[in-house]
């Protein structure tokens, strides 16, 4: 087992003395937040203290295991900013107010609502020290959601991007440089991706999320519009055209008088503009200085590699076997991140 060991390292050793390609060739942008609730909810893992872990540990398993996998030249890990629902609140008032404030984990590590919330602020700032140990980079910009950061930086950024998230929200910004990866689903969405699981190309999803609304962000859709009937009255969306939210509109304003979700759509008007205002991600507008900020971000080398400091603080918060073989699983994942660097 040990030669095993020797001739991986050795072979992790070789790579990384290969010539490496540009920062920015291949950008992984991971959907941060959403990544680590996920993980403290599903994950009950507790270190000898008593002290839940699962939000800790499962996000640098995650981010472990997606690097492996895709094998970027960069990672931004991207976080949603304080007060990050601010501005789409200010155009729309009820946008996410069906949101509760409510325990989201079903194990009996917690016996409130208050300690859950105090574990995961506790957890994601001892988070935020460990990847600071890493060749990463993290952006966290105030009033401004990931959804956008991240949208901004995939259009921005020139190669190849792609986004890890469980929020289909990112599907309309696939197309032959941007892919989107669903760590639920374990799949990989490119135009053809899309196109088979929901018989649309990307271009014309946010048309649909549109029409049909989202009820996780409580923004409603047409009365009477599901998923079968936005076919039925408006089949152009399942082609291989762009078909806009415009041209489904002054379709239903012409065939009017034909059928009642015509109608419906008609009178929803005002309705399909702030929906689109506030679902479009393609071509985000960002205030002048948090663009300043992204562009700077893509400019800018990732954090220095720093093991050392890593696996003291691994030690030091009691975390054992959460990661197995830590310092390996260190260097397997990281080490040939920190030769990708801007020139």
């Amino acid at each position: 087992m040990k030669e095993l060991y020797k001739d991986i390292l050795n072979n992790l050793h070789e790579e990384s003395n290969l010539e490496p390609l540009h920062l920015n060739s291949r950008v992984l942008l991971i959907d941060s937040m959403n990544t680590f609730l996920r993980s403290f909810a599903m994950i009950p893992a507790i270190n000898p203290q008593g002290n839940h872990v699962g939000g800790l540990v499962g996000f640098l398993k995650s981010l472990g295991y997606v690097i492996k996998l895709i094998r970027p030249t960069r990672v931004i890990l991207v976080f949603d900013g304080q007060g990050n629902i601010t501005n789409r609140r200010n155009t729309y008032s009820e946008y996410k107010a069906n949101r509760q404030i409510k325990r989201i984990t079903n194990f009996n590590v917690f016996s409130t609502l208050e300690e859950e919330s105090d574990s995961i602020a506790t957890q994601m700032l001892r988070l935020l020290d460990y990847l600071k140990c890493l060749p990463i980079n993290i952006s966290i910009i105030d009033k401004i959601e990931a959804d956008d950061t991240i949208a901004y930086l995939s259009q921005k950024l020139k190669d190849d991007v792609i986004i890890y998230s469980a929020d289909q929200d990112f599907l309309q910004l696939v197309n032959k440089r941007i892919t989107v990866y669903s760590p639920i689903k374990k799949k990989f969405y490119r135009p053809n991706d899309v196109y088979e699981q929901y018989g649309m190309h990307p271009y014309n999803f946010i048309t649909m999320k549109c029409l049909m609304g989202d009820k996780s962000d409580n923004l409603p859709g047409v009365k009477g519009l599901g998923p079968k009937k936005l076919i039925k009255y408006f089949p152009e969306i399942t082609g291989k055209k762009l078909f806009t939210l415009y041209e489904a509109y002054q379709k239903a304003t012409d065939k009017v008088e034909e059928h009642g979700i015509y109608g419906n759509v008609h009178l929803f008007k005002e309705q399909l503009e702030i929906n689109y205002e506030l679902m479009c991600l393609e071509n985000i507008q960002l205030l002048e200085h948090d663009q300043k900020e992204l562009d700077e971000l893509i400019k800018t080398n990732p954090y220095n590699f720093n093991k050392s400091k890593f696996l003291g603080m691994y030690e030091q918060d009691l975390l054992g076997r959460g990661i197995p073989n830590t310092e390996f699983w260190l260097s397997e994942v990281f080490t040939y991140l920190q030769n990708h660097k801007i020139k």
